[in-house]
């Protein structure tokens, strides 16, 4: 503990030393306290670790497992709020995860189709099929959640329930999706129909009208995608009047801002598109050629009869009247009638046209309208009228190729644009580069006046010790001057043979303790200089 009472002396002196110190001193000693302060502040702040993102996690249950990893792998960690971990940057953060992924624990609560390895002799074959619906349920789970947007994802199936020999009563399976989206994403669409077909890709006999998805705020996504024809027609063709509309509002937008500035021109346009389909059948109808016409149906009726006279008795009463007795008359005579009829009818000549005029799609008609900011220095230097005539040339070559003679109607417009939120913009961005400069700066004149500092005060303790180096030098030279005269004196008197030598060590130490008593500086030169001469 002997170190600890001197260490304790040397800090008791302090005050009385600080309170005889001169002005000089004083400021000296703050000046390098103060640096060396700031330096190892500095020094600190430099070599603090940086903390760098691991991963993020849903909730505090999947961040739990990792944590436990992260400590048993002696890796350090910090938690943000949104269950972000992070590390040192002095750690790969991909060697990290993939330590992580080996492990098992990046998974999180979500099991797929591993669960299907731990399997239990007893386990009916209705065990086995909830088994198998909970890992497709994760499967499904993993899959959805690396979608762009989609944060996380929970999906539940309900499977009908059968035996390995009888299915059950609900044959049609249904699925309900729940997607965590990141903040400020939507899903499109695409991305929807996207998710819909992996499910029926995945469940066996289900039916895209059973498949349901929301999201996190209870928005039925699923509704975006009407199977209805109709509404998919209607869908369809607005979707290409818009971008009908955004390209010609590139088309014109673009070479516009190049000649006037950017921001300094707003294009407006308006396409209407005809969705008109005529389908026209013609029927003519010629006569036949009765010589080469095709016969549809032929009649012919043929009538040939024959008349003979029969035997008889003479004509009048008296031969009806008993006794019936007269004479037989024989016949004489025959007569022949004959007739023949013949209908034909002929095929008519048909002659069927169909006519089919489908303008779907085409355009009907384009309104555009420009507004130039009458602000810009090209309107400024050039009369409105020249402009105005310059772009409306530019507009009927852009798009008076694609569309009807006649159909395309503009506008020109030169109105002051509103510049506040753009002026507030570059303000805010002056402020921030002007505070970015100023703290720049600072730094640099901070750095700048330490390495001033350090390099002032390495200067003056180099300049103070080659003085002192100086005066030692003299002093020296004095010392020998004054001892070399001594020793002439010595010489010069009568001295004892065999006592010469002791005679002059005392006459010298004499003479030294009479130095050291006067001048202890000088003392304290001479022994500095044999020491540097003999180091």
């Amino acid at each position: 503990m002997e170190w600890f009472r001197r260490f304790l002396d040397w800090f008791g002196k302090i005050p009385g030393w600080w309170k005889d110190a001169s002005k000089g001193q004083k400021f000296i000693v703050t000046l390098v306290g103060a640096s060396v302060l700031s330096a190892a502040i500095l020094l600190a702040l430099i070599n603090a670790p940086k903390y760098v993102l691991l991963l993020s996690t849903r909730t505090e249950a999947d961040a739990g497992p990792i944590l436990q990893q992260l400590e048993t792998l002696g890796i350090p960690y910090k938690v943000e709020a949104g269950n972000k971990i992070l590390i040192p940057s002095t750690y790969n953060v991909y060697e990290v995860r993939m330590r992580l992924a080996s492990a098992g624990v990046l998974a999180g609560s979500t099991r797929g189709f591993e669960i299907l390895d731990q399997t239990s002799l007893g386990a009916t074959s209705f065990d086995k099929q909830v088994r198998y619906q909970i890992a497709l349920q994760g499967e499904l789970e993993r899959t959805i959640s690396t979608i762009k947007g989609v944060q996380s994802a929970r999906v539940v199936l309900t499977l009908p329930k059968y035996t390995y020999y009888v299915r059950g009563e609900m044959s049609e399976p249904r699925a309900s999706v729940m997607v965590i989206l990141e903040p400020g994403q939507l899903l499109t669409k695409e991305q929807v129909r996207g998710i819909i077909a992996l499910v029926l890709g995945a469940v066996e006999g289900i039916k895209a009208e059973n498949i349901k998805i929301v999201d996190q705020t209870g928005k039925n996504l699923s509704e975006l995608l009407n199977l209805d024809e109709t509404t998919a027609l209607a869908s369809t063709k607005l979707e290409l009047k818009m971008n009908l509309e955004n390209y010609y509002k590139r088309k014109i937008k673009e070479p516009l801002e190049s000649v006037f500035g950017p921001g300094r021109v707003e294009v407006i346009p308006d396409v209407k598109l005809n969705w008109e389909k005529i389908e026209k059948q013609i029927v003519t109808y010629t006569a036949p050629n009765k010589k080469e016409g095709l016969v549809r149906s032929r009649e012919v009726q043929s009538e040939i009869s024959t008349t003979m006279q029969g035997p008889g008795g003479p004509v009048g009463t008296e031969s009806n009247i008993p006794p019936t007795t007269y004479e037989t008359v024989e016949a004489t005579g025959q007569a022949t009638y004959q007739k023949s009829h013949e209908i034909v009818n002929y095929e008519l000549n048909q002659i069927v046209e169909n006519v089919v005029r489908n303008s779907e799609g085409e355009i009907e008609n384009i309104t555009v309208s420009v507004i130039i900011d009458a602000s810009s220095t090209v309107v400024e230097r050039t009369p409105k009228e020249q402009i105005e005539k310059l772009v409306t040339s530019i507009i009927e070559k852009s798009i008076d190729a694609n569309t009807p003679e006649g159909s395309v109607t503009y506008a020109v417009a030169f109105i002051p644009f509103s510049r506040e939120i753009e002026m507030g913009f570059y303000e805010q961005l002056k402020e921030l580069q002007a505070t970015q400069k100023l703290r720049t700066r600072l730094v640099l004149l901070f750095i700048a006046s330490v390495l001033i500092f350090f390099a002032t005060y390495l200067g003056l303790v180099q300049f103070r010790k080659v003085q002192a180096r100086k005066l030692m030098l003299q002093r020296y030279k004095a010392l020998q001057e004054e001892a070399q005269r001594v020793m002439e004196q010595i010489t010069e008197e009568e001295v004892i043979p065999g006592a010469e030598e002791e005679m002059i060590l005392e006459q010298l130490k004499t003479y030294l303790q009479q130095v050291a008593d006067t001048t202890p500086e000088d003392v304290a030169t001479v022994l500095k200089v044999w020491l540097a001469e003999k180091g």
